[in-house]
């Protein structure tokens, strides 16, 4: 018998558990660095939701939290001059696909990057790789004969020889392979990067970041080991290591301390993303392959997914918009960026 679409999407329908008292402190805790001082339970239209007040330092806050999936909804610093706010949660963020791989133009290249930031995805995920003379290009598989009219590991030729490759795709423009460097530039100020390091110098990557101003806004998406190596290298980055059911959330967010933690769809449930808000981290979806349609994009929204990936971010962003989801603030400057890593969490994390 088949449940009514109506019914799914009902608020919190699907969502089991709810998040403790307890555990909207740690939340709080954790983002602010602070000492929370009172709880108080509400609810409105949207749901539940923890109003938490407390203090750090001679600042004294007032912050919220949502009661099913944890996530932190805003935080307020009250001054003798009034309320000032912090933090509110910018909504749920659109990542495009190696650049939006179904919106038409090709993968990994400057027309798909274009393209995802017209239709308004706020991170594009690159696929990077290592020529044999030490140049980052972009590119996923291991050899160019997939997505080029080329043949052979892209390892083994150099810049000049990638160069003169052309990207197969259905139109007649000749579109060519583009290097980590022409991709940033484009990004750099316009959407943030989630860069792939699939083979390659860590430390080139990570120069080139860092030339180019781009640490703060650009997420690495990895093994836990190249994840553990990126944070000791450059700690101010954000990892996305992958978690690969939800009860590996706990300990990954101890061991690697990450801003995101990575769930492929068939890891994605309620409790993981209930796990990893309330150990300090957002949930990235992916609701890729057979699960990039709409039906699994609000299925993952209703779960409380924090960042959602598709080979068609046009058709996330259509749906969070309907929703009242998208791009609501622009005011998340008042939290460290990698919260576990933050120095005011002076106390053994969890």
């Amino acid at each position: 018998m088949l449940v009514s679409f109506a019914f799914l999407m009902m608020p919190f329908v699907l969502l089991q558990g709810q998040v403790s008292t307890l555990e909207a402190v740690h939340i709080v805790e954790i983002f602010t660095g602070g000492e929370v001082d009172q709880v108080q339970k509400n609810e409105d239209s949207k749901g539940s939701f923890y109003v938490l007040e407390g203090h750090t330092g001679q600042v004294s806050f007032l912050a919220r939290v949502h009661a099913v999936h944890g996530r932190l909804l805003s935080v307020e610093h009250l001054t003798a001059s009034g309320v000032k706010k912090t933090y509110t949660w910018p909504g749920i963020r659109v990542v495009a696909h190696r650049g939006g791989a179904r919106l038409g133009p090709p993968e990994n290249t400057l027309q798909a990057i274009e393209k995802a930031i017209e239709v308004g995805a706020d991170l594009i995920e690159v696929d990077i790789r290592q020529t044999r003379d030490g140049h980052l290009v972009l590119m996923h598989d291991v050899t160019v004969d997939r997505t080029t009219h080329g043949k052979g590991r892209l390892a083994d030729m150099d810049l000049e020889e990638v160069r003169t490759l052309e990207v197969r795709h259905e139109g007649t423009d000749i579109i060519r392979v583009p290097t980590l460097r022409e991709a940033l530039m484009l990004m750099k100020g316009r959407i943030d990067p989630d860069l792939d390091y699939k083979e390659g110098d860590l430390d080139r990557l990570l120069g080139l970041v860092r030339e180019l101003g781009m640490v703060e806004s650009s997420t690495m998406y990895g093994s836990w080991e190249r994840c553990r190596l990126i944070a000791r290298k450059e700690p101010g980055m954000r990892i996305r290591p992958t978690a690969e059911y939800p009860l590996q959330v706990p300990s990954l967010a101890r061991e690697l301390r990450p801003a995101i933690i990575n769930m492929d769809w068939h890891a994605v449930s309620e409790e993981a993303i209930r796990l990893a808000h309330t150990h300090g981290c957002l949930a990235f979806v992916n609701c890729l392959g057979r699960a990039d349609k709409q039906f699994y994009m609000r299925l993952a929204v209703a779960a409380g997914a924090d960042y959602i990936q598709s080979d068609r971010p046009d058709l996330v962003v259509a749906y969070l918009k309907n929703e009242n989801l998208y791009r609501l603030s622009k005011n998340t400057t008042g939290l460290p960026a990698t919260p576990l890593r933050s120095p005011q969490l002076a106390y053994p994390f969890r």
